[in-house]
């Protein structure tokens, strides 16, 4: 009797111990930091020249691959700095974001360059290009600024595409590189305490008791058959 309960306690441990595993990964799951280029952007722009750097394609994030979904809420953080040919390393500047159904990017020529593209967070409204005096404004983006942004998951995202704004994309530079750290936010208390931290507290608990009557079992004597 004494074996199978040692068993059966040690597979409870076991199980207990998995699940708790499970409880933190997913509590702390979602976080994802990707490099944004200076000269990207989702929206139309003029083409370089004049010997200068190509347009690049935004940073797109696979949302699904990195544990996010629809109806997380996601802090956008930011670092680095940006140089808009002018020569001045700004730390103080801001990204624009758009989240899409598909990761399909049309051509820099296009009003709309996401097809994909679904609304979110605060309207981020951008000015003309530079040199064509082009409209670049798209009612889907949002603001990203330097101080960083919480925005929720809309229904049927699956990218997230970030870039800086400006009016001429070629000659712009960053003196440190622009990074975007994006993680899951911790779910909002519901009776003044994270479900999530209720979860992890419940699993340590119920380890220790279980530890505790491992302990028990171990202290009590094995019965003695009595002579007849």
């Amino acid at each position: 009797m004494r074996r199978i309960n040692r068993k059966v306690l040690f597979g409870l441990i076991l199980s207990i111990l998995l699940s708790v595993a499970f409880s933190v990964v997913w509590a702390s799951g979602g976080f994802v930091e990707i490099e944004i280029s200076p000269r990207g952007t989702y929206l139309r722009a003029d083409p370089g020249g004049e010997g200068r750097l190509p347009v690049d394609s935004p940073a797109i994030v696979d949302l699904q691959s990195n544990d996010f979904s629809e109806g997380d809420t996601i802090l956008i953080s930011l670092e680095g700095s940006l140089d808009y040919g002018d020569g001045v390393a700004r730390a103080n500047y801001s990204l624009g974001g758009v989240f899409s159904s598909t990761n399909q990017l049309l051509p820099i020529s296009e009003a709309e360059r996401v097809p994909g593209a679904i609304d979110a967070g605060n309207d981020y409204v951008t000015g003309q290009t530079f040199f064509t005096h082009e409209n670049t404004d798209i009612p889907e983006d949002f603001l990203i600024p330097s101080t960083g942004l919480s925005v929720k998951v809309p229904q049927n995202a699956k990218y997230l595409f970030m870039s800086p704004w400006d009016s001429f994309y070629p000659d712009n530079t960053a003196p440190s590189s622009i990074k975007a750290t994006i993680e899951k936010q911790v779910s909002e208390p519901t009776d003044g305490f994270p479900l999530e931290y209720m979860l992890a507290a419940i699993g340590v608990v119920a380890i220790i008791a279980v530890l505790l009557v491992f302990v028990m079992l171990r202290r009590r004597k094995p019965r003695t058959q009595s002579n007849p």
